[in-house]
């Protein structure tokens, strides 16, 4: 064996090489001999091995009129599998099939291809007329930016909006979940299909992917120890917690939850867990741990939304809200570095529940002086003055916080950002920051100032039923002001208000555009870098054999409006 491979390596050596010539530094080719070795092998990659590209393009005419309901037939030739072999509607068979999609009111379609080599695209108007066709190559690690046209028939116009290359095919848009961001990156959730045999019959593997600016993501880590599966009887799903940094891993909280797969999905068990993603040299794979909660603790949500109660890191410590089952309360709980239980925080540090109506939005980290303190509810609102606790990280030791804003009622507990306290007063909800008082005072007292923050005009009243500012994302110099008149985000009245005036004043974010996009559920779907928001998601774009998902996300432009179109979102 020994003798064989000495001949192989000596054979690879002998190769002939036309990139490098023979020189002082690679007298015998060898360097020139290995990089051609390593470009094949690359190229064998490319082409060969499994990966979703997702175009997203316009169809027009020569003079850019759109092919409204025009008609698209596409597929994909590769060399390396064609012979003898049948095709089949996912390329179950080893080949898929031609695909048709129908345009929509601009001429624009998603185009979803499973394998690489020579795509064609064949291009029909409404009354199918063949009017033009390209033809271009395909392979893993192709962007937007290296897509050339090799052939094109006709005078139509094929316009590429843009291009995602993904090394699995993606599961289901309904698995698709913003987590939210840390330390600077937005992290999703999504599902990689492993078996298929029906909808209520298949198994998958999660993935945590992270993003420094929210459309590329580069570090993706598979989610190890745990099930996801459907089972026609019942189903075991992920539900994961927002991303908290301890200056060297990523934290997350996770439930592994079995319930029963036909609605109303009643549950049935759960196991509670906890995930640790190094910062540096992030690893492809990542295992949970179970994590030690009382038997009556369950991190889970009694409804089928993401995540949304808090999760807190400050010096050493975790704060999670699980749920104390069956009463249904969301129970404030602080963690130690090693993730066993320090102390209920509802008594010992008269912290409310962290209820989704006003309590949940109540918890912040609040850093001053060089020190981090974790401040919490503890009396409820709405009301004319309220209380929160403020718990100084590495002390555990704890004093109220006051904050007065007669004769308005709080609509919301204060955030502090910019240096600054702010609420919202009354219904519909008017946004007023407080006085600089000393936070380091053994009882600090905070008041109300006299006029409201500019601009800041909701139409959102619901009766002071729920906190209607639900977060606030920032970065640069913009802060953005997120109201939901649901505290759940399901099928909400979102409002967005963005400052970039140090909260001098605000001015209203118009409505996220409709067209290639879907209601937003989840506060985590939107988030914030280089001081522009952007809002994450996934559709589903028919054709003729199902449908399929795209993931997207869209940004505002510099002057606080939304860009006309999505982008797809990018995973390594």
């Amino acid at each position: 064996m020994k003798r064989f491979l000495t001949i192989l390596f000596l054979t690879i050596l002998s190769f002939q090489c036309s990139i490098f010539k023979p020189s002082n530094l690679d007298p015998t080719e060898d360097l020139g001999s290995l990089q051609s070795l390593l470009r094949f092998l690359a190229m064998a990659d490319a082409f060969n091995t499994p990966s979703q590209t997702v175009l997203f393009m316009k169809f027009t005419d020569a003079n850019g009129t759109p092919y409204v309901n025009g008609i698209i037939e596409y597929s994909v030739f590769n060399e390396a599998d064609e012979n003898g072999v049948g095709v089949s509607a996912f390329g179950e068979s080893g080949n898929v099939q031609t695909y048709t999609a129908t345009l929509d009111a601009s001429g624009r379609a998603f185009l979803f291809f499973s394998e690489r080599g020579f795509a064609n695209i064949s291009l029909k108007d409404s009354g199918n007329t063949f009017v033009g066709s390209i033809s271009f190559r395909i392979y893993n690690g192709i962007t937007k930016q290296l897509f050339s046209i090799l052939n094109q028939n006709g005078s139509a116009q094929f316009i590429l909006e843009d291009l995602a290359n993904y090394r699995n095919r993606l599961a289901s848009n309904f698995t698709f979940t913003p987590l939210g961001a840390a330390n600077g990156r937005q992290f999703i959730y999504l599902e990689v299909l492993t078996s298929y045999t029906a909808p209520d019959q298949n198994t998958s593997i999660g993935y945590i992917a992270s993003s420094a600016d929210g459309e590329y993501y580069d570090l993706v880590t598979r989610i190890d120890g745990v099930t996801i599966e459907k089972n026609v009887s019942y189903e075991k799903i992920l539900k994961i917690s927002k991303p908290v940094f301890n200056g060297f891993d990523y934290v997350f909280f996770l439930s592994e939850e079995k319930r029963l797969y036909s609605p109303p999905n009643t549950f049935q068990e759960n196991q509670n867990l906890v995930l640790s993603i190094p910062s540096f040299l992030t690893p492809g794979v990542a295992t949970v741990s179970k994590l030690a909660l009382a038997s009556n603790l369950f991190l889970f949500r009694p409804d089928n939304l993401p995540w949304m109660y808090p999760v807190l890191y400050f010096n050493g410590r975790y704060m999670i809200s699980p749920t104390l089952y069956t009463a249904v309360e969301t129970k404030p709980i602080l963690l130690n570095s090693d993730f066993k239980v320090n102390q209920d925080m509802q008594s010992a540090f008269s912290c409310n529940l962290a209820d989704a109506n006003f309590n949940a939005v109540g918890f912040h980290i609040i850093s001053i002086g060089g020190s981090d303190y974790l401040q919490c509810p503890s009396i409820a609102i709405p009301s004319q003055t309220t209380q929160t606790r403020s718990i100084e990280g590495i002390t555990l030791i704890n004093r109220a916080v006051d904050f007065n804003g007669t004769p308005f009622s709080f609509e919301t507990y204060p955030f502090y950002v910019r240096g600054k306290f702010v609420a919202t007063f009354g219904a519909p909800p008017v946004l007023y920051t407080f006085n600089n008082a000393d936070y380091l005072a053994t009882s600090p007292s905070f008041t109300r100032s006299t006029t409201p923050i500019s601009g800041f005009t909701s139409s959102i009243n619901n009766g002071n039923s729920s906190a209607v500012l639900r977060t606030i994302k920032s970065s640069a110099n913009a802060d953005y002001f997120i109201l939901s008149n649901n505290p759940t985000f399901a099928a909400p009245t979102v409002e967005i208000f963005r400052s970039t005036d140090d909260i001098a004043s605000v001015t209203s974010i118009p409505t996220i555009p409709t067209n290639y996009s879907t209601t937003i559920s989840n506060a985590e779907q939107l988030q914030s870098s280089n001081g522009l928001l952007n809002y994450s998601y996934a559709i589903s774009s028919a054709n003729n054999v199902g449908s399929f998902p795209s993931y997207l996300t869209r940004f505002t432009k510099n002057d606080g409006t939304w860009e006309d179109l999505p982008r797809l979102i990018k995973i390594r």
